[in-house]
């Protein structure tokens, strides 16, 4: 069985992902706090992160690739 702790990782640590995207949700209630609906302000807060998470692993990724 193959252990993935011995190759190199195909996600960032966690604390990038929780610093970057607290971070960012910050910013953007200071940006946007009661100028939009609850619900508008839960799909941004959805789509935010999913745009980060997925930036970050593919930052992540093209980084750890050329360290090899």
């Amino acid at each position: 069985m193959s252990d993935t702790k011995d190759g190199p990782s195909r996600w960032a640590p966690w604390w990038v992902y929780v610093v970057i995207i607290v971070g960012a949700n910050l910013a953007k209630q200071q940006l946007i706090e009661g100028r939009v609906p609850d619900i508008a302000n839960v799909a941004i807060t959805l789509a935010m992160v999913g745009v980060l998470f997925a930036l970050i692993t593919a930052v992540y990724r093209s980084i750890s690739g050329q360290r090899r």
